[in-house]
């Protein structure tokens, strides 16, 4: 398995340089369209310590009410989205919902990012690591961590000479004001660029309301968002 992080300047991408924590060179290569991208080699590449990074652990969790995403997603006060595991469940969900619908999830490309609100960093790094331990083969994330939403869907649509995104996760809550105190949201785009239509939320707000697991490679590295390779 292999999975290549991808930081996204507009519509360029450059390396992210993470070989010291890995404690080795990876291979690099450079599709039409992007400068550069990493790939991570599940079969050779082990962190300091021994552990695999893309290895998925599984780790029980609980519903947590008030989960129904809208046409705009999914709305919450900040310090809602802070509380253990509820931004977790909410992803699980969505990648459970994926996974029901034949998504092409397991070595597919998913787009990351937000409008920079608070907790909109924080956010990406648990959302990375739920999509690794899915299957997913890249993530395209935009330089600290910002793209539009309309950026996001012209990314998911119009991307060629490379791999097509199957979707997006998308943190903003729109015009609503951010903060701490203030709010928080996400949303999944499909493979068309737009909203996940009713009957998608309407099975990820079913899958939230019985979930009992959330899937995590949990060792692996943190991304750093702020730096183009």
């Amino acid at each position: 398995m292999a999975c290549r992080v991808l930081l996204t300047c507009g519509l360029v991408a450059a390396m992210l340089a993470i070989s010291s924590a890995i404690g080795s060179s990876p291979s690099i290569v450079a599709p039409a369209h992007l400068s550069q991208s990493m790939a991570l080699r599940g079969s050779s590449m082990k962190l300091r310590g021994g552990s695999d990074p893309l290895a998925a652990v599984a780790k029980p969790t609980t519903p947590i009410e008030g989960q129904k995403p809208g046409t705009s997603g999914l709305r919450k006060k900040t310090r809602d989205f802070m509380k253990p595991n509820f931004l977790a469940n909410f992803v699980q969900s969505v990648f459970d919902t994926l996974d029901e619908v034949k998504a092409p999830v397991k070595g597919g490309t998913l787009v990351i990012s937000g409008d920079g609100r608070y907790f909109n960093k924080e956010a990406i790094q648990i959302i990375a690591k739920i999509a690794v331990a899915a299957g997913v083969n890249r993530l395209w994330i935009g330089k600290d961590g910002l793209l539009s939403t309309p950026a996001t869907s012209a990314v998911i649509r119009s991307r060629e000479g490379g791999s097509k995104a199957f979707g997006a996760f998308i943190l903003s809550a729109s015009h609503n004001p951010g903060g701490i105190d203030e709010d928080f949201g996400i949303k999944y785009n499909c493979e068309n660029g737009g909203p996940a239509p009713e009957k998608v939320t309407d099975l990820i707000f079913a899958k939230t309301k019985s979930i009992s697991t959330v899937h995590s490679a949990d060792d692996f590295p943190a991304i750093d968002i702020s730096t183009i390779g």
